[in-house]
């Protein structure tokens, strides 16, 4: 009986120390091996997958940094958003070989606000660093994803309603392109994505 005591009360610590970390410090959880990592962050409630945030699309957020015309392409994971956010691209150059320029990395070229890029950030300070970061070619990030040539401007989410403020009343008039991809083909490819996650990247 002493020793189901015992076990109980570790069980009881352990559950209690996973909780303050989850509630407190869950990066700390990511420093832990694959897939320990995910399923301790999942278990104490936080959001999948853990380097995502809702903050950039929170109503009292999205009118301070978006503007009229800008486009949102919205897709699940997985599922063909980097195509699209090639598509969209050509579209709003029109096909130039001359604006090639405009396109040195997707991920300049049409920001993604979901992604926290640094353990413990914040989307305030991702924000400021889409303004100011120096990109290899001496430009900064905002004078290719905000040129002044474009009719509107591109952001990537891998969010949907009601993350994203479709139905918001008032505000910036933004546009959500949407897609799809089968089930099964988005498991297969998450499981493949996931796996060759680095243990730096973890």
């Amino acid at each position: 009986m002493a020793t189901i005591k015992k076990i109980g009360s570790a069980v009881v610590g352990i559950a209690m120390l996973i909780g303050a970390v989850g509630k407190f410090v869950p990066h700390w959880f990511m420093t832990m091996p694959f897939p320990l990592s995910i399923i301790l962050w999942i278990s104490t409630g936080h959001g999948m997958p853990p380097y995502f945030s809702t903050d950039a699309w929170k109503e009292d957020e999205i009118d301070t940094w978006t503007r009229d015309g800008d486009l949102v392409v919205a897709t699940g994971a997985k599922s063909g958003t980097t195509f699209m956010l090639y598509c969209t691209h050509q579209i709003r150059t029109k096909g130039k070989d001359t604006d090639d320029e405009l396109f040195p990395d997707v991920s300049i070229a049409t920001p993604w606000p979901d992604l926290i890029q640094s353990r413990g950030g914040s989307w305030a300070e991702q924000k400021e660093r889409y303004n100011t970061t120096i990109i290899p070619d001496g430009r900064t990030m905002k004078e290719v994803w905000d040129h002044p040539s474009y009719p509107f401007r591109i952001f990537k989410s891998h969010f949907g309603p009601p993350e994203l403020p479709v139905r918001k009343k008032g505000g910036k008039n933004i546009k959500y392109m949407a897609m799809v991809r089968n089930g099964l083909d988005v498991a297969a490819s998450m499981t493949d994505f996931y796996s060759a996650h680095t243990d730096e990247f973890r």
